[in-house]
């Protein structure tokens, strides 16, 4: 994984989780193509997930994507060398994927795949083969 595929995951994930805090309304087509329909905006009001609509959802929904995409954009910052330490991108680029999966899982819908796809991309990047800011800057 080179430094620009990295960046563009975390900003692809930052941008997933966020779309989570103004999910489609119910009945809604999926965003037009241009600003990456379903796939960059996965939630829609009316979705099955794991969890029915209601308290527990809404409560779940802000609080994993807020993590998650501040988790991404600041392993984006540690990797581009702005103010976070080095040292912190895989615990959280793991701390990223983590809260981005229980996202995913509560929304569980054929949108998800997408975004579980980038997270275990970066999951892989960082536990599987071990992927530094060193390594990437290199």
């Amino acid at each position: 994984m080179n430094k620009i595929v990295a960046i563009v995951l975390l900003l692809i994930g930052a941008q997933v989780n966020l779309s989570a805090l103004v999910p489609a309304a119910a009945g809604q087509a999926p965003p037009p193509w241009w600003v990456g329909g379903g796939i960059l905006w996965p939630f829609f009001a009316d979705t099955r997930g794991l969890l029915p609509v209601g308290n527990l959802r809404d409560t779940l929904t802000p609080l994993l994507g807020i993590a998650a995409a501040t988790c991404f954009l600041l392993a984006a910052a540690a990797l581009i060398g702005w103010f976070v330490p080095a040292n912190w991108f895989p615990w959280l680029i793991v701390a990223g994927a983590v809260a981005s999966i229980g996202l995913q899982v509560v929304w569980i819908s054929g949108w998800a795949i997408v975004p579980l796809l980038v997270d275990a991309a970066l999951l892989w990047a960082v536990l599987g083969m071990h992927t530094t800011v060193t390594m990437l800057r290199g």
